[in-house]
């Protein structure tokens, strides 16, 4: 999986854009491109603090003395989107692809985006269908103390004519790391400053104890091709993300 590249004339962000090299040095008729839009509608969860607890200065972003701080877990849900990309055209660019995501719900970037080709196939008589699985890695990054990975497994059908993979939809699960109260601001000194801690389950034993454990994330998805996106990223590297995605 390529990295994300930004071109160092081009690193700022002017307008919700990225400036990501493609333009060919010597453009000819023959030179392509390919970008394909993607959306992951996550059913996930999320942090809350319960109300009432006796709560200290300090947190894990905070110094100070121990919080008492309890933050559960309830369902949530969000949305993981962007890009996949390559200044070039091929059978496998939507899976092999550069990708730069963010999470549009939580205004958050995602470090280190990458899908991984499972299988991408042209299948049916008429040779219109296809099918595609992939797994999907990604840390969600809400500020400089709370970060969350995902890790996902997908599939499904989607369509395919003159050589290009043109749409797709399916289905996918996996795991993210421990979901985090994002309503709370962190403040220091008051029942806020446990802003930080990750989501904690209940013991089943007991229903008392509250233990660290990962979150369920699954939900469906769609990724297409976008032959205007693919025409800018070529003309100019142009790829159109939203501020926060850095």
């Amino acid at each position: 999986m390529k990295k994300l590249m930004i071109a160092a004339a081009a690193a700022a962000m002017v307008g919700g854009a990225y400036a990501a090299p493609c333009t060919p040095v010597d453009p000819t008729p023959g030179d392509c491109a390919s970008v394909y839009s993607f959306k992951l509608n996550v059913k996930t969860t999320k942090g809350v603090t319960l109300k009432g607890g006796t709560v200290g200065s300090g947190s894990q972003c905070t110094p100070g003395e121990v919080s008492s701080c309890t933050v559960i877990r309830e369902k949530d849900s969000t949305v993981i989107q962007g890009w996949i990309y390559e200044c070039t055209c091929g059978c496998d660019v939507a899976a092999t692809g550069s990708v730069i995501a963010w999470d549009s719900k939580r205004k958050a970037p995602v470090d280190s985006p990458a899908f991984t080709k499972t299988l991408l196939n042209v299948i049916g008589k008429k040779q219109n269908v296809a099918e595609w699985a992939w797994t999907f890695a990604g840390t969600v990054q809400y500020d400089a103390n709370r970060t969350q990975a995902y890790e996902l497994t997908g599939a499904g059908y989607g369509s395919f004519s003159k050589g290009i993979y043109r749409s797709f939809s399916g289905n996918f699960a996996g795991t993210a790391k421990a979901s985090y109260d994002l309503k709370t601001k962190m403040v220091d000194n008051s029942p806020t400053s446990c802003a930080c801690d990750p989501s904690q389950v209940w013991a089943c034993a007991d229903l008392t104890t509250l233990v660290d454990e990962d979150t369920v994330a699954f939900g469906t998805w769609t990724a297409k091709y976008d032959a205007s996106a693919s025409k800018k990223y070529l003309a100019n590297g142009f790829l159109n993300v939203p501020s926060y995605a850095k």
